[in-house]
């Protein structure tokens, strides 16, 4: 393949690698935008002059330098804080806003309501006009699940900026909002909510929610259980709020929740069976082709409407968009080049869709599937044809499993051992499931006898597919889990892959050493990795609202202390951390008990923690700093939990110490107390709730 039949991809290159530079730096440089102009101009005479063959490389060279100068300009400026009028600089007093929802609310413990705010003031007849977003979690109550988009709302909040991660290594949901420009947070109580008018928004989109919120109650007339509704739910519709959490986990642990979330197989569904109706009319001539891609082109933009417009759905959207509209000028179109154009529009509208999980994954399906596919299928023995269906969907698994395998491993932490399996299952039967939902649709509409009976079909068929995947779930060894890679590890396998595929297309063994140069470097990065975590010593007193959890990490083993958690609370606190340290072993003690325990470089017994050359002390009671006969022990952190009614004075005299820690099972008033009195005396303290978890490693 010659890089000249790909002009897109070669622009979209340096243009990516300015975003990413971009959104690290994450500050716009003055004057900037008046260099580009420059460049372009600049540019521009480049092109019409002439000059020797020799230097024709300073004309590519200046391109691309532009191209990344481009994409760092752009990713830079499109900070919603960076807007006119943006409300952050008068925060501080400012406690009622209204504004419009600007996205359908999310579902969870709270609703989450994207706020675009309008006006601001510390009283309601003190508002001025303002610009910006918040993320508004909702308390649940019968006012307030009705939120829909284009509500135009008030409240009365207290916002604040959005916080880093409390944990080490835990998930960091303020650079998930800030790739979806949303920068600022707030509570709120159902009764500190109104609704002000509704009718608010782009009438395209409120078409698109209005018709999406009558499917949802559609399916829920013929799906009356809840996981069968929330897959019926998901594959048609994208919507995955209801989806229970344990099968959640199961499709995630068979490799089957691309299925769940609708990306680029299911507006290809839609495209294959509307080409293929098409198709049938034999639409001949130019108006005829004219007519085909117009119609195809309203399908599946309709229904990227329909199903919320993810970065994964437009992405295929676009790129069939692409294709079509090649084909209609070109006759052909290459298909690296359609997703070099599909991605540049994309982040053209939006360069913070380049982070996103979703968009990240798509198109590294696609690129996994477009290269390797045909070379697996041209080493395939020859098959029937039933056989030979299920054998090439076998192999677009494979090719798609490939190409986001890196990604997987980095965002998602396993590898799901029977991917080719359940992809059988879901493929198949996802398949099928969207044809019948399509004909329910209009069942349901012009024949409701009718829709019934084929939405009880429909209805048993999810039952056999989710039954098949929780069984997938439980086969021995069917997820490889804790798999921690660091970003240049992912980075380094996708250079592993790109040398394998170099060696499959050209059969050269310069491609093949390479393959296994970069991968013996992986190897040796893990063995180095694994010596280290074997003399490993680390503290971590975890940020668990409302509860207690420390880890006591030694070589690939940890003491777990803990009060009543749930196993949730852990995976969400300090399982991450647990994985970037490599822990295979995990002792849990509640801390209740009087349980001892002894490793050769851990001594605990309540209330006492011999942790290498560190002694500490864990209070959660009273009583165990009472004055006693005992003389006192002298420690170096004591940490106090659950809110013992004690002092600090009390506590140093019976047992002096270094510092003091405050976990997050605390009052807040109680804490308040304690800093209080720490600041008085000079003690050293650390707050968990406000500072996030404590670690201490040596």
């Amino acid at each position: 393949m010659s890089l000249r039949a790909i002009p897109c991809l070669r622009v979209f290159v340096p243009f990516a690698l300015g975003l990413v530079v971009g959104s690290h730096v994450d500050t716009p440089i003055a004057g900037l935008g008046y260099a580009l102009l420059s460049g372009a101009v600049i540019l521009c005479i480049l092109a019409l002059l002439k000059y020797p063959f020799r230097y024709r490389w300073i004309f590519g060279t200046f391109f691309q330098v532009l191209l990344f100068v481009t994409g760092f300009y752009h990713v830079t400026r499109h900070d919603e804080r960076l807007q006119a009028g943006h409300f952050s600089p008068n925060i501080q007093n400012c406690h009622y806003w209204t504004g419009i929802v600007y996205d359908a609310p999310g579902k969870g413990a709270r609703i989450k309501v994207p706020l675009r705010v309008e006006s601001m003031g510390a009283a309601p007849d003190a508002m001025l006009p303002a610009a910006g977003n918040i993320l508004l979690l909702v308390d649940i109550s019968p006012a307030t699940q009705n939120l829909r988009y284009g509500d135009r709302i008030g409240v009365r909040v207290t916002v604040r900026p959005s916080e880093p991660p409390k944990n080490p290594h835990a998930f960091d949901y303020r650079r998930y909002l800030h790739f979806q420009n949303i920068h600022f947070q707030a509570f709120v109580k159902s009764d500190s909510l109104v609704l002000l008018s509704t009718g608010h928004g782009h009438p395209v989109w409120r078409a698109a929610y209005s018709c999406r919120e009558k499917l949802l109650a559609m399916l829920q007339q013929h799906f009356p259980t809840q996981a069968e509704y929330a897959v019926a739910s998901a594959l048609l519709v994208g919507y995955k709020e209801d989806l229970p959490d344990d099968l959640r986990t199961a499709y995630a642990e068979t490799g089957s929740m691309h299925a769940l979330a609708v990306s680029g197989t299911h507006v290809g569904l839609v495209y294959a069976g509307l080409f293929f109706l098409l198709s049938r009319l034999r639409l001949r001539g130019r108006w005829g082709r004219l007519v085909q891609n117009a119609t195809l082109l309203s399908a599946i933009w309709a229904f990227a409407l329909l199903t919320g417009a993810s970065a994964s759905v437009l992405r295929a959207t676009v790129m069939f968009s692409t294709y079509l509209l090649g084909k209609a000028m070109f006759r052909s179109a290459s298909v690296w080049n359609v997703l070099g154009g599909s991605a540049i529009g994309l982040l053209l509208y939006n360069p913070y869709f380049l982070f996103d999980a979703g968009f990240q994954l798509s198109y590294a399906a696609v690129a996994g599937m477009v290269f390797f596919y045909p070379r697996f299928y041209r080493l395939s023995p020859v098959l029937p044809g039933w056989a030979d269906k299920a054998w090439q969907a076998l192999l677009i698994g494979f090719a798609a499993q490939i190409g986001t395998l890196p990604l997987s491993l980095y965002y998602f932490h396993q590898f799901p051992v029977y991917f080719w399996l359940a992809g059988w299952v879901v493929v198949f039967g996802g398949a099928v499931f969207m044809a019948g939902g399509a004909v329910l649709v209009l069942l349901d509409f012009f024949l409701p006898a009718f829709a019934h009976w084929l939405g009880l079909g429909l209805y048993w068929m999810l039952w056999v597919i989710n039954q098949l995947i929780i069984g997938i779930q439980h086969l021995p060894f069917s997820v490889i889990g804790g798999i921690w890679i660091a970003g240049w590890a992912a980075v380094l396998l996708y250079l592993f892959i790109a040398l394998l595929g170099a060696t499959l297309a050209q059969r050269k063994a310069k491609w093949l050493l390479g393959a296994l140069g970069v991968l013996s470097v992986l190897g040796i990065c893990r063995a180095v990795r694994d010596v280290r975590q074997m003399g490993q010593e680390q503290v971590a007193v975890y940020c668990v609202t409302r509860n207690s959890l420390v880890d006591f990490i030694y070589g690939q083993s940890t003491l777990a202390l803990s009060d009543s958690i749930s196993n949730r609370q852990v995976m969400f606190s300090a399982q991450s951390n647990r994985w970037a340290a490599g822990v295979r072993e995990v002792v849990s003690i509640h801390a209740d008990t009087d349980t001892i325990f002894c490793r050769s470089r851990l001594w605990y017994d309540p209330p006492f923690v011999q942790f290498s050359d560190k002694k500490m002390a864990f209070i959660h009671d009273a009583r165990l700093a009472a004055a006693t006969a005992a003389p006192p022990v002298a420690v170096d952190v004591l940490v106090l939990s659950h809110s013992p009614r004690v002092t600090i004075a009390a506590c140093r005299e019976r047992f002096p110490f270094g510092m003091v820690v405050f976990d997050a099972s605390n009052s807040w008033k109680q804490t308040t107390r304690w800093k209080a009195e720490c600041t008085a005396s000079g003690i050293p303290f650390y707050d968990v709730r406000e500072q996030g978890a404590w670690v201490y490693a040596k």
